[in-house]
């Protein structure tokens, strides 16, 4: 970048330096020259100021983008954070129900013990029986002596009845209860187990959807990072594009200084020198030059007076618009003249108005500038001193024009737009 602009001053420079060495009026060819580039330059000051604000857009758009997905990672977060509390309860319940599991091994080493000496008590009565022979109750009730020891045999055998049954049912319901409790609490222990791996599940989806958006803000912040770049890029190129065109504004301000003071100096050599003017010798086109007139102006062209200065409607167009000069129409080719005398500061192509050449006057220390419109033909150059009376152009029809005319303004001060400055050229001409 900042080898772009050396190379530019350098170029400028270099530029300026053989028009000078070449003489005033090549240099003063330059003003056209300088006007055209600030054009461009402006042109792309307003390309790169489009550039700057679509890279702004984007960047807005990527940061609208990150602020949302920096929501949804929040809320990712916040749902990872309550999922990790509900797998920390489900653990605790977990470690729970597992302590509730041993302690019922426990019990059930417990209740074992005591099925075991049930067993070994209902075993030793079996041995017992066995050992004795097969002995029923009714033997026994049926041995008794007497009334009394039958009553006696009587209560011991439903007391030994009493007892195996009380004891085979402590058996089954111990059992029962054990099969039951050991049934809950695995069944319970599985549902936990299960509603873990769920929680386990969902934490990995959310952390898996969490790294997705991670991933996304990277890259955003890597696009944004790319754009903010190219950004200021163009922000420096247009800083460079504002600096060549302050440059350029201060080269057209001197050389429109420096032809104002060369229309002064001719203006002063010409009341020193009490010289008459001459009109040019070169004619040519379809007509005769106008006389010139007495006085500070002439009339810049002869043939017919066809609009005024002043509101009219437009020839093309059809609506009111204001006119800012007069026309006189001829035939192509009619010699036109410089009203005054000057310099020439402009000539060329110059919008709608077609071929167009402008002069710039000092009379009696008043500045002016003369336009002359849709020329078939231009005689001069830009930075040319011209003569009252002395042909400068040839009358046509070039640009928006219905017809071969001249177009003619007087602006008081230089010619910046049609507005500026315009004032009737039939206050210093007569036609």
């Amino acid at each position: 970048m900042k080898r772009s602009k050396k190379s530019f001053r350098i170029l400028m420079s270099a530029a300026i330096l053989a028009l000078a060495i070449q003489g005033p009026i090549t240099y003063a060819a330059s003003l056209s020259d300088l006007k055209d580039e600030k054009s461009q330059v402006e042109q792309k000051k307003s390309q790169l100021n489009g550039e700057i604000k679509e890279k702004t857009s984007e960047i807005n758009t990527i940061e609208a983008k990150q602020k949302k997905l920096l929501d949804q990672i929040t809320k990712l977060t916040d749902e990872i954070t309550n999922t990790n509390n509900e797998i920390s309860v489900v653990k605790q319940e977990i470690e729970v129900t597992t302590g509730e599991i041993e302690t019922l091994k426990a019990d059930i080493i417990a209740l074992q013990a005591k099925i075991d000496q049930r067993d070994e008590l209902l075993a030793e009565r079996a041995r017992a029986l066995q050992a004795n022979g097969s002995v029923s109750f009714l033997d026994v009730l049926l041995g008794a002596n007497s009334f009394v020891d039958f009553i006696d045999r009587y209560s011991a055998v439903n007391t030994l009845m009493d007892a195996d049954r009380q004891i085979m049912k402590e058996q089954k319901e111990d059992q029962n209860k054990l099969e039951e409790q050991k049934a809950s609490l695995e069944n319970k222990k599985q549902e936990l187990e299960s509603k873990k791996a769920e929680l386990d599940s969902l934490k990995a989806s959310l952390n898996s959807q969490k790294n997705e958006k991670d991933n996304l803000i990277k890259e955003l912040e890597a696009q944004q990072k790319q754009i903010a770049s190219e950004k200021k890029v163009l922000e420096e190129q247009y800083e460079e594009a504002v600096e060549i065109s302050d440059e350029i504004n201060a080269q057209i301000a001197a050389e429109q200084k420096r032809l104002l003071e060369v229309a002064r100096q001719q203006e002063a050599a010409r009341k020193a020198a009490a010289a008459n003017n001459m009109n040019s010798s070169s004619h040519g086109g379809g007509g005769s030059a106008p006389a010139v007139s007495a006085g500070n102006w002439t009339k810049p062209a002869n043939g017919r007076y066809t609009s005024p200065y002043g509101a009219r409607v437009h020839p093309i167009s059809g609506s009111y618009k204001f006119h800012y000069g007069i026309d006189i129409a001829n035939s192509t080719g009619t010699p036109v003249v410089a009203a005054a005398d000057g310099v020439v500061s402009y000539a060329g192509r110059l919008s709608t108005y077609g071929n167009v050449v402008m002069v710039t006057h000092s009379i009696d220390g008043q500045i002016f500038t003369s336009l002359y419109a849709h020329l078939s033909s231009i005689h001069v150059g830009v930075g040319t001193q011209v003569s009252k009376g002395q042909q400068i152009a040839g009358m046509g029809s070039t640009g928006a024009s219905t017809g071969s005319h001249l177009h003619f303004e007087i602006h008081v001060g230089t010619w910046v737009n049609q507005s500026v400055g315009s004032v009737n050229p039939l206050n210093y001409i007569s036609l």
